[in-house]
């Protein structure tokens, strides 16, 4: 695990070795371990490095034999070893038992084609001084972050949005589009950012460069829902399990200590179940715990410790833990508003001094249909126009207040949006300033039309049931831009690595083709997973009757230890938050979720999170500089 940068320009000024390095300096939280840079004009290349595999011989930039091919990598590639002797035995040499050296080798003997034969997680990027061509690439589903700028006939490309800030010639004018997409989601999808100058390379996805030519973007490759397998439930039940244990195995290679986060939900406690299965001591694992707890589900991460053996530790987590926002903020470098990131990145600096990579859940939901509103998705094509224009009416005198049980502003959020269609009601249920609400910003033009995800989703993927086209949007959108982006950030700002067993593409191939009744069921959730985990997974979390999530109490924080930050940076007269959304309405919202027990936590956080990146990113003079005080 790594952070990458590199500068490919024939202007030395351009790129300067001390502007790589400044570049590095500010993502050395991603590789403490070591540095290298790599010279071979017009490109220079660097890595920061977190050893994982070959700790004492993987220095990057690794090498061909002859020194013409380069290449630096963030991530794992899991398959290494199986493509070495395939090299070996077209006769390559290799130096070192890296992971990374596969990848000059592999560039020399299959060119771009090489990306399709990667299995694992990883940005890499790879300079042919004798073709004069750059290559980056990033992972199937987005584990790994890519970014990159063209400035002045130059290609820059780092981990984050700061290394390349850290540039002198990239600018910080705001992508407008960008910000409008961030407040109908919460996030900025790919490829934008919250900048002009800079893009993201999105999953799947590999960029071909020469110095005077456009990038070349291609797509490697897709998940298909179609065509759908035909074999018995036995068959696809003991196929998932093969397929998942093979997973968590594969994600076991390391040679540093391993643990895995555990929530206590049905995700994390399968990864736990086959790690403990193929470790000869017992796992470690590590949990969030809120004071709060109508959030807090720590006694199921318990119960699944004990069933499974681990060595097991317990953070709680409160709101004296968003310290850490301005930090995350500049990590992230554009608009993010998932509040998840603070207990995620607390939980990853409480693990790092016992392991350096730990195994996640990540994935498991938008592949075994675990959210509520795919199931929602599916219910909804079955009602009736006018019986769903009535539920939606009567959805108005539900309660809609924080501290009521959560079904009650599920039911009034679902309800509510039955007279819309399509786009509309997805926005309706997983959009920040959509609906009712977009009418709190300042114009028309400062909302975005409904993106298109799932027509989008149709396509790329043959999805035709509705519910698989949600997870299908879910898997192109939200995960990558959302989750996997909260994942690395945090974990990478406590220098801990990350993997993920359920976003095998392999697995996820499979299980896309199986009929959408075999995971989706209106009463339950994860119907296949929860079957094919039988008997490996305690009864009681197979049985837990609703799915909580990884959400920390944001809403009770915000009116008590987070309430004067808000009234002190959202509605202050000076504000950069006022360009996008009406003052008035932001007190409003402000006064209803503090003195009237409404619920308006997600847009109050996103206008939190919007104003923090405008003060820590966009106005920021220096971009690595010391973190910053919340209250300043």
């Amino acid at each position: 695990m790594c952070g990458i940068a590199g500068i490919v320009s024939e202007d030395p000024t351009i790129r300067d070795e001390r502007i790589l390095e400044a570049m590095l300096r500010t993502i050395e939280h991603r590789g403490p371990d070591d540095e290298g840079i790599a010279a071979a004009a017009p490109a220079v290349l660097g890595a920061r490095r977190l050893s994982i595999i070959d700790v004492v011989a993987g220095h990057q930039p690794m090498h061909g034999e002859d020194g013409a091919v380069t290449a630096v990598q963030n991530g794992e590639i899991y398959n290494f070893a199986t493509l070495r002797e395939e090299l070996a035995a077209a006769g390559h040499r290799f130096r070192t038992g890296s992971d990374t050296e596969v990848l000059p080798h592999a560039w020399e003997e299959w060119g771009p084609g090489l990306v399709e034969r990667l299995h694992g997680m990883f940005a890499i990027a790879v300079w042919d001084a004798r073709a004069r061509t750059l290559l980056l690439a990033r992972d199937r589903f987005g584990k790994k972050p890519l970014m990159y700028a063209e400035v002045r006939d130059a290609l820059l490309f780092a981990s984050e949005i700061q290394a390349l800030l850290a540039h002198p010639a990239v600018g910080r004018e705001i992508d407008d589009e960008a910000i409008r997409r961030y407040l109908e989601l919460g996030y900025v999808p790919s490829p934008r950012t919250g900048l002009a100058a800079v893009r993201k390379l999105p999953p799947a996805h590999l960029l071909l460069w020469r110095p005077g030519s456009a990038p070349d973007l291609r797509r490697y490759w897709t998940l298909r829902y179609a065509p759908k397998l035909r074999i018995s439930d036995e068959e696809a039940l003991s196929e998932v399990r093969r397929l998942v244990e093979r997973a968590v195995e594969r994600r076991l290679i390391s040679d540093v200590p391993l643990g895995a986060f555990l929530s206590g939900g049905l995700d994390s406690s399968t990864v736990v179940a086959y790690m403990a299965r193929h470790s000869s001591r017992p796992v470690r694992t590590f949990s969030v715990a809120f004071r709060e707890g109508h959030y807090d589900e720590s006694r199921y991460a318990r119960i699944a410790a004990r069933a499974f053996g681990t060595d097991h530790h317990e953070l709680v987590v409160d709101a004296a833990d968003t310290d850490a926002l301005p930090m995350l903020v500049r990590h992230v470098g554009e608009p993010f508003a998932d509040s998840s990131i603070v207990p995620t990145y607390q939980i990853a600096r409480a693990t790092r001094p016992y392991v350096t990579v730990a195994l996640t859940g990540d994935g498991g939901d938008e592949l075994f249909a675990g959210y509520d509103r795919y199931r929602a998705a599916a219910l909804a094509e079955r009602i009736p126009r006018p019986v769903a224009a009535g539920l939606a009416a009567l959805s108005r005198a539900l309660p809609g207040r924080d501290g009521v049980p959560r079904v009650i502003p599920r039911a009034k959020r679902f309800l509510a949006a039955l007279s819309s269609e399509g786009e509309a009601r997805r926005a309706a249920w997983t959009g920040y300033f959509t609906g009712r609400y977009a009418g709190l910003l300042l114009a028309p033009g400062r909302a975005a039309a409904a993106g298109g995800a799932l027509e989008r989703a149709a396509e790329l993927t043959g999805a035709v049931d509705v519910s698989e086209r949600y997870m299908a949007a879910d898997i192109l959108g939200y995960l990558p831009d959302d989750l996997l982006t909260k994942m690395d950030i945090a974990t990478m700002a406590a220098s801990l690595e990350a993997r993920a067993p359920l976003l095998d593409h392999e697995l996820h191939g499979f299980v896309a083709r199986l009929p959408a009744r075999s995971k989706l069921s209106v009463g339950a959730s994860k119907i296949l997973l929860r079957r094919a985990m039988r008997g490996v997974v305690p009864d009681e979390i197979l049985d837990r009757s609703r799915k909580m999530g990884f959400t920390a109490p944001v809403a009770i924080w915000l009116r008590g230890p987070l309430r004067d930050l808000v009234a002190d940076l959202v509605l202050s007269p000076s504000a950069a938050t006022r360009l996008y959304v009406s003052p008035d309405g932001a007190r409003r919202m402000f006064d209803d979720h503090v003195r009237r027990g409404a619920d308006r936590t997600i847009q109050l956080w996103g206008l939190l999170m919007l104003e923090l990146w405008f003060r820590e990113v966009v106005a920021a003079p220096v971009p690595h500089r010391r973190a910053a005080k919340l209250s300043a």
